[in-house]
């Protein structure tokens, strides 16, 4: 990559503004939030002995040996406070539980190990309802179904409606169904599927007027196998994996000048390595997570083209020391891509919208490569741990080709928000985000019932 800014040319705020990512990343993380945190007790106190059973309650839905996968002890162990309190926790990283607590006792000829678990509700529907700035409407609903059998597979159901802007009075539908399936019949391996289907007008225009008009319908389909480096314990380490993506556009013609759009089909392969070490404390995280995902399509597979993509990412979750669940949070994306995915493609990323840059219309920053960085402080409001105020700055750029990328040519925003965790259900935090962008000037609201990373 090269840059054509040097540093001295850097504006003195994005320089300040990169440091603080830098200095954030290294900032030190607390081990696990104040004793008083709902998310579970740790085992004490554990008298000296072997391990002659292992019991849980409370799983009345979570089958007992996804419990057992995580866990670093066994029948016939030493009863070691400090594995016991780490498998603890692994169960709780699990996103499954309100909370999670071990306890110990003398038994008969040694130690009985019990694990006592409160559960999350695991189905929610979600109504979608929204209206923008320019009166344009959407709507939907979607439907989440987590710990499926008790086994922790996740099946996730989503439509949605929704005005195309300035498309010729269109509307733009789409439909999205996932399902994932960790640790597949009791392995280290995991399965993860979607399929998503999209229709949206598609305009011609030459000058101020429209001369063609299609509708397009777009498919994307994938499957990916990804297995833990480590067969037992923890759903933490090295993760590798592959798969296969596949995607095409259907064009529907429906006046003006024919024949310039024609039906496309991309197909790649899907290769996937990351490391994932997060804690979860009902409230808050601590840890990291960084990979690399790729894809590579060629004619020979099935695709019209042949392209390539690669992003690499970093996240680190920093929980302040002595500051129950006030966390600093990072996120670092770099996008490289050679090759159209469909031919006459003019780029292979954008950014905008609530994941990326906050201030930006939703998918108005393209290129063929991009970066992106976000930053965000959260803090409890008056000690009430489940509704935590948000700081915020997001700062990145997509280019027309990986050679072109220059630092010193960011886009960025700021802003503050609201989280509210919904603790009785998984990874669920009701989110209201303001963002201003100085480079515009305009401000940007998005509501929504995920975490931005």
């Amino acid at each position: 990559m090269k840059s054509s800014a040097s540093t001295a040319g850097y504006p003195g705020w994005r320089l300040l503004w990169l440091w603080l990512l830098c200095a954030a990343v290294a900032l030190p993380v607390q081990a696990e939030p104040a004793a008083e945190d709902s998310a579970g007790v740790t085992a004490s106190g554990a008298p000296a002995g072997v391990i002659t059973a292992i019991e849980f309650t409370g799983n009345r839905v979570t089958n007992p040996k996804i419990l057992r996968y995580e866990i670093l002890v066994k029948e016939g162990d030493i009863a070691d406070p400090a594995l016991i309190e780490r498998s603890r926790q692994a169960i709780m990283d699990l996103g499954l539980f309100v909370s999670v607590q071990a306890s110990v006792e003398q038994g008969e000829g040694g130690i009985v190990l019990r694990f006592t678990v409160k559960e999350k509700y695991y189905i929610l529907p979600v109504p979608k309802l929204n209206r923008d700035d320019d009166n344009n409407i959407s709507f939907g609903a979607e439907l989440s179904l987590d710990n499926l059998a008790g086994l922790n597979q996740q099946l996730k159901l989503r439509y949605e409606t929704e005005d195309a802007a300035g498309l010729s009075g269109g509307k733009i539908e789409t439909n999205f169904l996932s399902y994932n399936y960790p640790r597949m019949f009791g392995s280290p391996y995991q399965l993860h599927t979607e399929i998503s289907q999209s229709r949206l007008p598609v305009e011609v225009v030459s000058g101020t007027t429209i001369t063609s008009l299609y509708e397009l319908e777009a498919w994307t389909a994938s499957l990916q196998i990804t297995r833990w480096l480590a067969p037992r314990g923890p759903s933490r380490g090295w993760q590798v994996g592959a798969g296969l993506i596949w995607r095409r556009n259907g064009y529907d013609y429906v006046y003006g000048d024919p024949g310039i759009y024609e039906d496309a089909r991309a197909v790649g392969i899907s290769v996937l390595a990351k490391f994932i070490d997060v804690r979860d404390y009902l409230f808050s995280r601590s840890g990291k997570e960084y990979g690399y995902m790729g894809e590579y399509g060629a004619p020979a597979l099935g695709s019209d083209t042949q392209y390539t993509r690669h992003e690499l990412f970093y996240r680190k979750y920093i929980l302040l020391e002595g500051r129950p669940h006030e966390n600093l949070e990072f996120q670092g994306r770099l996008g490289l891509s050679s090759g159209d995915l469909f031919v006459g493609d003019d780029y292979a990323y954008s950014l905008g919208g609530s994941k990326t840059l906050r201030a930006y219309e939703s998918g108005s920053i393209t290129g063929n490569s991009f970066v992106l960085f976000n930053l965000q402080y959260l803090r409890p409001f008056f000690g009430y741990y489940p509704l935590r105020g948000v700081l915020f700055t997001d700062i990145g750029n997509a280019y027309p080709s990986n050679e072109t990328i220059n630092l010193g040519d960011l886009k960025w925003d700021v802003g503050i928000g609201l989280r509210l965790r919904l603790k009785s259900f998984v990874k669920i935090d009701l989110r209201v985000d303001v963002a201003y962008s100085f480079d515009t000037g305009a401000y940007k609201v998005f509501a929504g019932t995920k975490e931005i990373f």
